[in-house]
């Protein structure tokens, strides 16, 4: 049966409007809301509204266009994005069914697409039984996207360049990014000057570390304006995650045992974190057991560790891969029973045991199935498989 879909905001890339035009050829109705610059200039062919007022006024908007009756399903990416937080009640209060997509719960070659919410909103089940009783046979293996972290960048290069020509048409729009585009790229620029440098001096460091045969635990970064931080999470930023993981680490982790905190590897460098976790180790009289690393290895380093720490980074779904004891301190799909620490981070260094493979294995099985999507936003032949994929999953009547 026909449905129509409304895209609102989605990546900064071209991925949105091919889904929208493969949608309409597969006899749907698709309609896509600018809510800026970006958004208008890869808007491609689809029918497109333009929203130029404040997000205040998105609550209204919102209820006149939904309850018309006119649109099924919405679809849009980053269910926390200010311009996307209305939609949720008002979709649920006329019977609209809303469609989340994001970055792969799965890295690398799968992105995310699940009904409702993503995340900390994601209605995954939390019991553990429940995979164990539900487990479906394993997914194929992903095809190879060709993703590039260069063509990402450039598309989002050209988004921001479509806000800033753009922006007279667009007066309300406020981006969910905390810094302009120049800033950002200036920063992310020294960091590329700085890449070998980086790269060096993390193989070199995890070479001692594994050449002295101490124990580790690691604790790998996230963005500090990943929503996941800032909504899902009880932590105000990445620093006080930080400053959090390394005083419990220091009063009740094994004195015989280092903390190695690695950096996002998309990180600006706006908020520093090296000086700052260098400093706070001096405090904590932990400067021989702290290692901080830009860059690194990341299977090496989960592979040889003594447990890990996440926020709740999809690094924690490697970590599990790796056998390795993990907890969680925010919201994640996977902070459960059987395959997570359920207690205290201070009683996490000396309590932790191994996950239940046979429960990691249902669990990744089920969401592989269920909520990825072989693909990416950002290639030519990842979008071309993202969208013929999804296209298959929202023509599903299952709920």
């Amino acid at each position: 049966m026909p449905r129509s879909f409304l895209a609102l905001q989605g990546t900064a890339s071209h991925f949105f409007s091919r889904l929208s035009t493969g949608l309409i050829e597969n006899g749907h109705s698709a309609h896509r809301i600018n809510f800026c610059g970006g958004d208008l200039l890869y808007s491609g062919s689809a029918h497109c509204w333009n929203y130029d007022g404040q997000v205040s006024g998105l609550d209204g908007w919102y209820s006149e266009t939904l309850k018309s009756g006119d649109f099924t399903d919405i679809l849009l990416f980053g269910d926390c994005r200010a311009v996307h937080q209305p939609v949720h009640a008002l979709a649920e209060q006329f019977g609209v069914q809303v469609h989340v997509f994001e970055e792969g719960y799965v890295r690398p070659h799968w992105l995310t697409l699940e009904k409702h919410g993503v995340n900390g909103r994601s209605r995954l089940p939390r019991d553990p039984a429940w995979y164990l009783e539900h487990r479906t046979s394993a997914p194929s293996p992903a095809l190879a996207t060709g993703y590039n972290l260069y063509e990402r960048a450039w598309h989002d290069i050209r988004y921001r360049m479509g806000n800033a020509l753009y922006a007279s048409r667009f007066p309300g729009y406020r981006s969910h990014r905390p810094f302009n585009g120049a800033k950002e790229y200036a920063a992310l620029a020294k960091r590329f000057a700085q890449q070998k440098r980086h790269r060096d001096e993390a193989a070199r460091a995890t070479s001692q570390v594994l050449k002295s045969r101490r124990s580790y635990y690691l604790f790998p970064l996230q963005l500090n304006s990943d929503s996941q931080i800032i909504v899902h999470s009880p932590f105000s930023g990445v620093r006080e995650a930080i400053e959090r993981v390394m005083r419990s680490f220091a009063k009740n982790a094994p004195r015989d045992a280092s903390l190695v905190i690695k950096n996002h590897p998309l990180d600006t460098g706006i908020v520093e974190y090296r000086q700052f976790s260098r400093e706070l180790a001096k405090t904590l009289d932990l400067d021989d057991r702290l290692v901080f690393l830009e860059d690194g290895h990341l299977p090496t380093l989960l592979e040889h560790s003594r447990g890990v720490v996440v926020v709740n980074s999809t690094v924690g779904l490697s970590a599990l891969h790796h056998r390795r004891p993990l907890i969680a301190l925010g919201h994640a799909i996977y902070d459960m029973e059987g395959m997570t620490w359920q207690g205290g981070l201070d009683d996490f260094w000396t309590q932790a045991s191994r996950p239940d493979m046979n429960l990691y294995y249902a669990f990744l099985d089920y969401v592989i199935h269920h909520t990825q999507i072989n693909g990416d936003f950002y290639t030519r032949t990842g979008i071309e498989m993202a969208v013929q994929g999804a296209i298959r999953r929202l023509e599903q009547t299952d709920d």
